[in-house]
């Protein structure tokens, strides 16, 4: 039996499964995305726990802790302005709240030692597993942002930051796939860390869990059926995903779901309210909608082999962004064929 062949992410899945089109246009079409900035800002959080989560860095992280100030750093404030400049975050706002959320994350067992020492700990460490044993298929892969293994309790402590607006709610809080895929991920690369539990750091909110509204939630630990049941799972995913084709992105449109009852951001919701391009609220701000709902033309980058580099929006393209020998064309997406007529 070949290997399987897409790899497998909690994002990538719950794009498929949440709207087949947007997946389509993401994974398989790789269309221009529009950022946003609350990505935008989440990147650059990531970025400074990976940099701070160095140990020959400890002294930074210290002295940010003493001083209440992620700026007192130098080379740390540069970082996080040259990023944000480029990222189009600069102003006063954006500044101030990626500085608070970055104090939060650190100032909360930053390298996993409050109760004990941990035997290693990791920074966004990386896995990819592939297995491919009978009725059990699958590649998956992924970053956790921070490890800790404490070898005389088998006990490995997962965590992942989070800088979306709100904590988990419905299915993302009794079936996270991020939880199931990192457990899997730490079982099959740590097999004698036996007890697993991930928690999730939601970081614009206080990370104390007797606030009224904590910013920490830790889920339950899984046992091994339960990851048994998540191999056969993603064994399914997997074929789905390697033999994906349009007539599969045709199948399951977020627009003909229902609204969802559960809190989450999910069904008809991802679509957004827009019915045209542009289309404003009442105060003047523009409607959100999913980028792939409506048309739009766009510029797509080729190698000296013609094979495709990247795929830019009209607004965004440069031609310096074409390599040497390379080349590149206009092309025109139609829009979602739920919504377009």
């Amino acid at each position: 039996m070949t290997d399987p062949q897409t790899p497998l992410s909690a994002s990538r899945i719950k794009t498929a499964q949440s709207c087949s089109w947007l997946y389509w246009c993401k994974y398989k079409l790789g269309l221009p995305e529009k950022g946003n900035d609350g990505a935008r800002r989440g990147s650059i959080c990531h970025l400074i726990f990976e940099v701070l989560g160095v140990k020959k860095r400890k002294k930074y992280f210290n002295k940010i802790i003493k001083t209440q100030d992620v700026f007192c750093i130098p080379s740390i404030k540069r970082l996080i302005l040259k990023h944000a400049v480029r990222e189009g975050i600069d102003d006063h706002d954006n500044v101030e709240l990626m500085k608070d959320m970055i104090f939060n994350g650190l100032s909360y067992d930053f390298f996993g030692g409050d109760s004990s020492k941990p035997t290693k700990e990791y920074s966004e460490k990386d896995f990819e597993i592939v297995k491919n044993d009978g009725d059990v298929r699958y590649k998956i892969r992924g970053f956790i942002d921070k490890l800790f293994l404490y070898k005389s309790e088998k006990f490995a402590l997962i965590r992942d930051f989070k800088t979306s607006k709100d904590v988990f709610k419905g299915k993302d809080q009794t079936d996270n796939l991020q939880d199931l895929m990192y457990s899997l991920a730490v079982q099959k690369l740590f097999p004698d860390y036996s007890n697993r539990i991930s928690e999730f750091l939601f970081l614009k909110f206080d990370l104390d869990l007797d606030a009224s509204k904590s910013g920490i939630v830790r889920m339950k630990p899984l046992d091994p059926d339960e990851l048994k049941g998540f191999e056969l799972q993603l064994s399914e995913i997997q074929k789905y995903l390697d033999n994906f084709s349009e007539r599969d992105a045709k199948y399951n449109f977020a627009a003909y779901q229902s609204f969802p009852k559960d809190g989450s951001f999910s069904g008809k919701l991802l679509c957004g309210f827009a019915t045209q391009k542009g289309e404003l609220k009442k105060d003047g701000s523009p409607k959100w909608h999913c980028p792939m709902k409506f048309d739009f033309f766009y510029y797509e980058v080729y190698d000296a082999e013609g094979k495709t580099l990247k795929s830019y929006f009209e607004e965004d393209f440069s031609e310096s962004f074409v390599p040497d020998g390379g080349s590149y064309e206009m092309r025109y997406y139609q829009g979602c064929p739920a919504h377009s007529s």
